[in-house]
């Protein structure tokens, strides 16, 4: 199954998925560069996925609009969910290595037409998401010229940001990822210190009202869990580093299960940091679209809000390319299977990159970045594709979770305790799911659900006709 099928083979293979068992080791995507990658670049996937120094400095603003002082809360359930979330997605990379990450694991463990539908759902998710941190990387690169008095329209800096991060995604993977991992660890660093002034200044005295659940509705808690989940997604994007990673079934699943733990606990401090920040400024923090430049100056130390904002452009940009780099391997794993015309597995012979993948996603990121720029305002654009996108990832991780043991149910090695985390697991998922469309919210919001349920007809649709062209192709050649 990981290998490229000819038609005919593919179809009797789609036909008995339910007996399929996955190699143990590395699945063949040719032209990528083998064993290549050390455990810390695999993990800066991952991390540049996350995006860690954008989340406090303009999602956890976000949250805090919806959850109040239950924002921390919001983000401990996030993290809880996520690291529960990464030991289901382990069940898979521990045992082999793929380039198609979820796509291939709910395929194998529930068959060919769902695991069509997760790959379509978290292709949706790595496209819009990949819009929404351009448009944060517009809002602070604009904010950033501004201090040298040059001011640049926001639809011209998403395309600066698109293309400039199309041609890093092309340079090839393990000049990416480094690059990603380090600017991610300085810009957390210099967050880290401003938290740590914060603390001084105020007597290390966090706000024992959020600690002790006053004035906390746990109605807005889970309102804020959909976009506390939004500062995670991503996570899983090692997994499609299967090809290109040394000792795959070692590190990928120690940057998926460490990724989502680490920077949870680092979004649990900050937002209560950043609480206590505002706390009796007569400013709120639910309104801020600078929220750490803004504590820095309030804390005279004006400098680390200059630094924090490279951080945060740098940081939003990387996210785009860690989300192309992503979504450019599961697009090669549908060609190679026959969903995708041929061209989407070209690998350049001289970077190891999927040029041909790489270039039609940075076109739809930049072609929806600007368009919705130029008719929205940025901070519509970010909000609006930071929602829907949630949609995507999650729908993908609630497969991969009803997967996970089934797949161990085929391979006789399921346990009580795989189907209890399993259970719980999903109930973490479902309740964003079910919050995002009840009660109903107000504007486009609420249209939401039904744009990605179209988007899931058309993949459905597409997959049967797939399907049903490659079932003609064969019963030709048998002929």
């Amino acid at each position: 199954m990981h290998e490229k099928l000819s038609d005919a083979s593919y179809i009797e293979i789609s036909k008995k998925i339910s007996s399929q068992q996955p190699s143990s080791t590395v699945t063949n995507s040719p032209g990528l560069k083998a064993n290549s990658l050390s455990f810390f670049e695999v993990l800066g996937e991952s991390v540049a996925n996350i995006a860690p120094t954008a989340t406090p400095a303009i999602t956890i603003p976000v949250v805090f609009a919806l959850a109040g002082n239950g924002t921390w809360i919001s983000y401990i359930i996030a993290t809880v969910a996520c690291v529960l979330l990464a030991k289901q997605v382990n069940v898979f990379s521990r045992r082999y290595a793929t380039s198609g990450s979820i796509y291939t694991y709910v395929t194998d463990g529930l068959g060919s037409r769902v695991g069509f539908m997760s790959g379509a759902s978290i292709l949706f998710a790595y496209i819009t998401t990949a819009v929404a941190v351009l448009a944060g990387f517009a809002i602070y690169a604009h904010t950033l010229l501004a201090y040298i008095n040059i001011s640049l329209p926001y639809p011209v800096l998403i395309a600066i940001g698109t293309i400039t991060a199309w041609l890093m995604a092309q340079k090839g993977v393990e000049l990416s990822t480094k690059t990603m991992m380090t600017m991610e660890f300085l810009s957390v660093s210099i967050i880290s210190i401003l938290g740590i002034v914060l603390l001084f200044s105020h007597h290390f005295s966090i706000n024992p009202n959020n600690v002790a659940f006053t004035n906390i509705s746990f109605s807005h808690v889970a309102s804020g869990l959909g976009l506390a989940f939004f500062s995670f997604v991503g996570f899983e994007g090692a997994a499609s580093m299967g090809k290109e990673a040394k000792e795959p079934l070692k590190n990928i699943p120690r940057a998926i299960i460490s990724s989502p733990l680490a920077v949870g606990i680092f979004f649990v401090i900050m937002s209560l940091i950043m609480m206590m920040g505002f706390s009796g400024t007569g400013h709120s923090l639910g309104e801020s679209m600078s929220p750490l430049g803004f504590l820095a100056t309030r804390n005279h130390v004006s400098f680390l809000g200059y630094c924090i904002t490279i951080g945060a452009v740098i940081s939003f940009w990387s996210s785009t390319v860690g989300v192309i780099t992503a979504g450019s391997r599961i697009m090669m794993k549908m060609s190679s299977e026959n969903y995708l015309p041929k061209k989407f597995s070209f690998v350049n012979e001289k970077k190891k990159t999927p040029t041909f993948a790489i270039g039609v996603s940075g076109a739809i990121i930049g072609f929806l970045g600007v368009g919705f720029a130029l008719m929205t305002t940025i901070e519509n654009t970010y909000e609006w594709f930071g929602t829907i996108a949630v949609w995507g990832f999650l729908i993908a991780y609630l497969l991969i979770t009803i997967s996970a043991p089934v797949f161990l149910y085929k391979s006789a090695e399921l346990k009580i305790h795989n189907v209890i985390l399993s259970l719980i697991t999903a109930v973490l998922l479902m309740i964003p799911i079910v919050r995002s469309v009840y009660p109903q919210p107000e504007g486009p919001v609420k249209f939401f659900p039904y744009i990605f349920g179209a988007w899931l007809l058309i993949a459905f649709l597409f997959h049967e006709f797939k399907d049903l062209q490659l079932a003609k192709k064969a019963a030709v050649t048998d002929q």
